[in-house]
């Protein structure tokens, strides 16, 4: 029975030969594959299915390893274009200095009705001061 999943590129095979030199390198230094894994934020088993050549890992996780580990630049691909996912550290409201001096008999509800089956609509008037 053959692998399942689609087919790799020539392209993808070629880096898939070049991420299995340098994880199986990785793996001989001190620390081994523990240490990679903790280094990249990936299982052991990812770990070791790279250093195999049976996967490729994900564009942030190759990025990871050619800024941590010295000397490491893929051929086919420029880690540089891969962004970091910025974490939200706390969502806040934020205060809008004209809404301050709004009073609730400034707003008036012009409308309330349904807009298809999962949403209501509600319709606001608001008089801003001068």
């Amino acid at each position: 029975m053959g692998k399942r999943g689609r087919r790799h590129t020539p392209g993808e095979k070629q880096l898939m030969l070049q991420v299995r030199k340098v994880f199986s390198a990785k793996l001989e230094e001190e620390g081994g594959a523990k240490k990679v894994a903790k280094d990249l934020g990936v299982s052991l088993a990812s770990v070791y299915k790279y250093a195999a050549g049976d996967d490729l890992p994900r564009p942030e996780v190759l990025r990871d390893a050619q800024e941590k580990w010295p000397g490491v630049k893929w051929d086919l691909i420029d880690v540089s274009q891969i962004t970091r996912k910025k974490k939200i550290t706390s969502p806040e409201q934020y205060v809008l200095s004209f809404l301050q001096e709004v009073s609730t008999e400034d707003v008036e509800i012009t409308k309330i009705g349904p807009k298809g089956e999962r949403i209501l609509q509600v319709s606001l008037s608001i008089r801003f001061p001068a």
